[in-house]
């Protein structure tokens, strides 16, 4: 079965899951619990809240990643209800004849950047959009498919906010992303570092978060399975921040033992520019081709990890 990072699945029709890999391991897909459906609707969980709920409810869905060296939520093909995938939710918003303000605001972004030339195929909404679970205060979550489309559409964000077709946050949407995330940084850390990034915005009354998901053609080779030998925090010169927006995020660094800092949280995506100092912790991981990388973000919330940028 083709899933791939941003897409849901269902179990049950009761449990919807966040897809967090494309690869498979023991015919199941790799996945984290982030809703459940009981009398009174859909509810968001936090990772904790979804853990606890697998672990004493579902046992059978733990899942230790072999090849990741991480415990996971692995859910059997067979077992799968509906897959949710972000283009098609797309295709939906735009044959839309009725909408919430939400979606209209989604509808908007979609429609500026099909204007601009990005082919409709490469843009997806994934979260409670897909999942038609938001509410006003809801963000749009966008996908990009393709590392030179996302890296289009970034430039074009920055037209549309010059232009005033769309906005930069305002310090409450800072300080509400900045919560939501609960990262280790400062306020002022988070807001250095993201204010340069240009994947988020203000469509009319919605803030967007814009993310990209590599095409296979585009992926960077791994080396698994991955074995963790500890935690350990460093000091390294980027030497690469091509793959700073992929997922997972990828800064290839000047550094005496590691190679590379990795993550799969958003807080540290395009965190880094190429000739930059950072200081990132993290898990320290072994590939099997010997080499070691640091993994920053060994759950969703990354308590204790990070990526700052020095003299940022």
């Amino acid at each position: 079965m083709f899933v791939r990072p941003k897409d849901y699945i269902s179990a049950g029709n009761k449990l919807f899951f966040a897809v967090v890999s494309e690869y498979q391991e023991d015919d199941r897909a790799l996945t984290w619990l982030r809703y459940v459906k009981n009398e009174n609707g859909m509810l968001k969980l936090s990772t904790e809240e979804a853990g606890s709920l697998i672990s004493e409810s579902y046992p059978e869905y733990n899942f230790h990643s072999q090849y990741a060296d991480i415990n996971l939520h692995g859910i059997p093909l067979n077992s799968i209800d509906k897959v949710y995938r972000p283009d098609q939710t797309v295709v939906r918003l735009l044959k839309m004849t009725a909408s919430d303000n939400v979606q209209q605001d989604a509808i908007k972004i979609i429609q500026l950047l099909l204007y601009a030339g990005i082919k409709q195929e490469v843009i997806g909404i994934t979260g409670s959009l897909m999942l038609n679970t938001h509410n006003d205060q809801s963000d749009i979550d966008m996908v990009i498919y393709g590392r030179k489309h996302f890296f289009a559409v970034r430039k074009l964000i920055q037209n549309f906010i010059k232009s005033g077709e769309l906005k930069n946050l305002d310090k409450a949407f800072w300080q509400d992303a900045y919560k939501r995330r609960d990262c280790v940084l400062s306020f002022e850390e988070y807001l250095k570092h993201e204010a340069r990034k240009f994947n988020k915005c203000v469509c009319g009354k919605t803030k967007v978060d814009i993310s990209m998901i590599p095409e296979n053609y585009e992926r960077v080779e791994e080396h698994g399975p991955y074995q963790k030998t500890g935690q350990e925090s460093l000091v390294g010169i980027v030497k690469d921040d091509a793959y700073s927006f992929d997922f997972p995020a990828r800064y290839l660094i000047e550094h005496d033992s590691i190679n590379e800092v990795v993550s799969y949280t958003a807080t540290y995506t395009g965190q880094a520019q190429t000739g930059e100092k950072i200081e990132a912790a993290g898990y320290v991981e072994q590939g099997s081709d010997g080499k070691k990388r640091l993994l920053v973000g060994s759950s969703r919330e990354a308590v204790g990890e990070y990526i700052r940028v020095i003299d940022c």
